[in-house]
């Protein structure tokens, strides 16, 4: 497990990252690795991913590479029009000095091919999940390049859903995209379902979805939302439900899920 940070130019500050290596890695210089990119969920701690058990065991029976940066407090891993306070403890967020968030340049430009460049990554094997805002994120960034990745999956996601049916995330974007009747645009780029049905209406190619929630989660109504919507529009989606709520408790044991999941479609 590699922790470091490394500088965002289009953000003019570090990140902190993690950087998860199987077994295998060390036992043959000239292999390379499918890698999975995990994001974390609101205000959570930014190395979740790398603190499950579970899903580290996982890879001695699959191995890939995976990885965490920290996404900020909220930053729904997207590009904000404006600076926000990125601080997790409300004290310290209260007198902190608003940054610039640009987390779709961040992940697109500026860490996908640092971590391409330090480690052996198969770059024909690539997926990425998230938890909560995390499995937003990780929707967002598969819809933005569907061809980049083999799959896409998340945990008790939140959806950017900008119809007359206001989602959780979307309280909160206003802080990053501005007012929705000022700048009806900005939420129309980013709105899961609008992608969905234009890269459809294109005839782009989408990647096979994984999507896990548990019974007592508040975003179950969400879930259960685009479960519909994708089974109407004839998606790729392999979708559960199970006992648990918006948490550790279930997040860590679903880990496991994730990453088979991706592994089976790493093997297509």
């Amino acid at each position: 497990m590699d922790r470091f940070t490394m500088h965002s130019p289009s953000m003019d500050r570090d990140i902190k990252v993690v950087v998860v290596l199987p077994p295998a890695y060390a036992q043959d210089s000239q292999e390379t690795f499918p890698i999975l990119y995990t994001l974390h969920g609101y205000g959570a701690p930014y190395d979740t991913w790398a603190s499950m058990p579970k899903l580290q065991q996982q890879l001695t029976k699959t191995p890939f590479i995976y990885t965490c940066f920290d996404g900020d407090i909220g930053s729904y891993y997207i590009d904000s029009f404006y600076p926000v306070k990125t601080e997790r403890d409300k004290e310290l967020r209260e007198s902190e000095e608003p940054k610039t968030s640009k987390f779709m340049t961040f992940f697109f430009d500026e860490f996908i091919p640092a971590i391409d460049e330090w480690y052996r990554v198969n770059p024909e094997k690539r997926a990425v999940t998230g938890f909560s805002m995390g499995g937003s994120g990780a929707l967002t960034y598969g819809l933005a390049h569907p061809e980049m990745f083999s799959s896409i999956s998340g945990l008790s996601s939140a959806f950017m859903d900008f119809s007359g049916s206001e989602s959780k995330a979307s309280e909160r974007i206003q802080n990053y995209l501005g007012p929705k009747d000022e700048y009806p645009e900005r939420y129309e780029s980013l709105d899961h379902y609008k992608l969905i049905e234009k890269h459809m209406a294109d005839g782009v190619k989408l990647p096979p979805i994984y999507q896990h929630i548990g019974t007592e989660d508040f975003l179950l109504d969400e879930n259960h939302k685009f479960q519909q919507f994708a089974q109407e529009k004839g998606l790729d989606l392999t979708y559960e439900e199970s006992a648990g709520g918006h948490n550790w408790k279930f997040w860590h044991p679903a880990s496991v899920g994730v990453a088979e999941f991706h592994w089976q479609h790493w093997q297509e």
